[in-house]
């Protein structure tokens, strides 16, 4: 059985300005504890995945995530195609996400957390979702004629239950098969604790 179920249809919807939630990103009056962790989640002859530090709230958990891309000699019209792949310029239409990035988590008590970026399934906005929730949070990027390099965050919402994490993920468009990495979620939960607010 596949980790990641069907796409869905894309909402058509008007944009609104919402106040912030605090299942979309991490809160800004709040210094996070952090878990040190470097793992590598994907390596290709192109491009690289890497987790590289896990930020910890009072509310939920961040999880940083750097991702490399080099030429390595591809001709340049290969590596230009290769640079909108990477930076996710999908095409039009439900079938040109296919082979896009995907996250998701696997929890301590078994429940599966998706985020879906190409795939707005969102909450109205004032109530509080059901389940957990996993939103990503670019934090930029950038390069050149033969590297690449991107910055992103992985906000999970609320804290995790006991037991382990595994962090999944997969990119079919460049070559990365569904590979998971599994953390200590208790040592997670106890930092939640430690991070300090900013304003009192």
């Amino acid at each position: 059985m596949m980790f990641f179920p069907p796409d869905p249809e894309p909402l058509d919807r008007d944009d609104v300005d919402s106040p912030r939630q605090p299942w979309w990103s991490p809160p800004e009056d709040e210094f996070a504890a952090v878990y040190p962790v470097s793992e590598v989640l994907a390596v290709t002859d192109h491009v690289a995945i890497g987790l590289v530090g896990v930020l910890v709230h009072r509310g939920g958990i961040a999880f940083r995530i750097e991702r490399r891309l080099r030429r390595n000699r591809m001709p340049f019209r290969e590596w230009t195609d290769l640079c909108a792949t990477f930076i996710e310029h999908w095409p039009a239409g439900a079938e040109g996400t296919a082979g896009r990035l995907r996250y998701g988590l696997v929890l301590g008590d078994g429940e599966r957390v998706l985020e879906d970026s190409a795939f707005v399934v969102g909450l109205v906005p004032g109530s509080d979702p059901s389940r957990h929730t996993l939103t990503r949070n670019a934090r930029g990027g950038g390069g050149g004629s033969s590297t690449y390099s991107a910055e992103e965050g992985l906000w999970l919402w609320p804290g995790p239950p006991p037991g382990p994490i595994e962090l999944v993920l997969q990119w079919p468009a460049l070559g990365i098969d569904e590979r998971r990495i599994r953390l200590d979620g208790d040592r997670i939960r106890h930092l939640m604790p430690q991070a300090r607010p900013i304003w009192q």
